[in-house]
């Protein structure tokens, strides 16, 4: 059907975070979009061509694989695109899962992605994140593609709107503010948590560190932890904690304080801690002068110089990531030459010394939604040379678990998929 409306008469859309030049390109998104001044309804195409919608949506909800416990995946929209690439983007209004097939005589267009590479989804539905960074590759020959995706209003819909579209054949339809179990735990990931989920995190954490819990975990003689999370969860926070002559230390870590938090040590002949500045140092508002200072600070720090890091919100902005002169200097204070560069609003942590050879630290990072852990213990040896070693495993806890459990229904990974081809439309 959709080959008969020939490439001549495809429906245009002006969609500017897709292509360069800035002009319409040939497609129609079917079911619910956002119109401007309009809010959230169904697209003019669904109500002008509703037969059409409905044989699309059939056609999908036959063919699109099931979810781990069975049920269909759900959706409230369906984009098709019609022999254009769209450029690197990241969807606007998707709360994240969805699938895309594309058909026609063609060769090449696999979807790049940022966490999966690039994905041949050529007469078979591929799952993929509409959240991370995705873009077309080149092809050659005529190329229809469909991405069936959950608008983020699809839960705050007038009723009318829902019966349009449950009319329509859309499953992702409903006026109650309330997200399917599938889409909860998206929905945090991008967003910030509520006051309820934000109560269940506040009791999570006085858990963790009830009493003495930090005392007791730092019951050795050079002992130290950081533990920390990002802006999600109350908006940022954290501590380190080490063990000095006069028992434990905390230094809590300011919410909602972007940069890097860095607390510099001394450790005498005997491997005991001392306190010597607590800082932090503000990548995001100040990422050049941030750079140099920490840079020369680092370099300046005597050989065997314990150190403690972490954020409270984000160590960088999404637009200035961190330069290779931090990376040069986490790896002075051990940091493997091959560490991944810490992400925007992502937890991170990391214990070392100065000296410490590429990849002797403790370091590990989290995502937007991790509530990070590290503990380790500082000593001397025979040499008088500081040494490093790790208490126990890094701890890496999901924030989402915490809030809402586990055990929510989730789209099967692609390459848990059985290999068929779906029947064309």
């Amino acid at each position: 059907m959709l080959r008969l409306i020939g490439d001549g008469n495809w429906p245009t859309q002006a969609r500017p975070n897709v292509t360069d030049t800035g002009k319409p390109v040939p497609g129609m998104c079917v079911g619910l979009v956002f119109a401007l001044g309009q809010g959230a309804q169904a697209s003019h195409v669904s109500e002008c061509h509703p037969q059409m919608t409905r044989v699309l949506t059939r056609w999908c909800r036959g063919t699109l694989p099931r979810t781990r416990k069975g049920a269909e995946f759900p959706f409230s929209s369906l984009q098709v695109n019609y022999n254009y690439a769209a450029q690197k983007h990241v969807d606007g209004n998707n709360i994240g899962p969805s699938y895309i097939m594309s058909i026609g005589d063609h060769s090449g267009g696999g979807l790049w992605t940022a966490d999966q590479g690039v994905i041949d989804c050529k007469d078979a539905w591929k799952l993929f994140d509409g959240n991370k960074e995705h873009a077309t590759r080149p092809f050659k020959g005529e190329r229809i593609s469909f991405i069936a995706f959950a608008h983020g209003q699809y839960n705050k819909l007038e009723a009318p709107v829902v019966k349009m579209l449950k009319g329509m054949g859309f499953n992702a339809a409903r006026s109650d503010g309330k997200d399917l179990e599938f889409f909860s735990r998206f929905r945090i990931e991008r967003s910030y948590l509520t006051d309820e989920h934000n109560d269940k995190f506040r009791e999570e954490l006085k858990k963790r560190n009830a009493g003495n819990a930090v005392e007791a975990a730092l019951a050795g003689a050079g002992d130290v932890a950081v533990e920390c999370y990002g802006r999600q969860a109350e908006r940022g926070g954290g501590w380190m904690a080490f063990r000095g002559a006069a028992g434990v230390e905390k230094l809590e870590l300011t919410p909602n304080s972007v940069g890097i938090w860095c607390a510099e040590l001394t450790i005498d002949g005997t491997g005991a801690l001392a306190l010597a500045d607590h800082k932090r140092v503000d990548f995001y508002n100040k990422r050049d002068k941030a750079t140099a200072d920490f840079s020369k600070r680092v370099k300046a720090m005597k050989p065997g110089t314990p150190v403690i890091l972490g954020i409270a919100d984000t160590a960088c902005a999404a637009s200035r990531p961190l330069g290779g002169a931090v990376y040069s200097a986490l790896q002075l204070l051990g940091a493997p030459e091959d560490m991944p560069k810490i992400e925007y609003r992502a937890a991170w942590a990391m214990v070392g010394y100065k000296g410490c050879a590429p990849g002797g630290a403790l370091t590990a990072m989290g995502t937007r939604s991790t509530l990070l852990r590290l503990d380790a213990t500082f000593g001397v040896d025979k040499a008088k040379k500081t040494t490093m070693a790790v208490k126990k495993k890094a701890d890496l806890t999901s924030i989402i678990d915490v809030v809402i459990g586990q055990g929510q229904d989730s789209a099967v990974a692609n390459d848990e998929q059985p290999k068929k081809k779906a029947k064309k439309a």
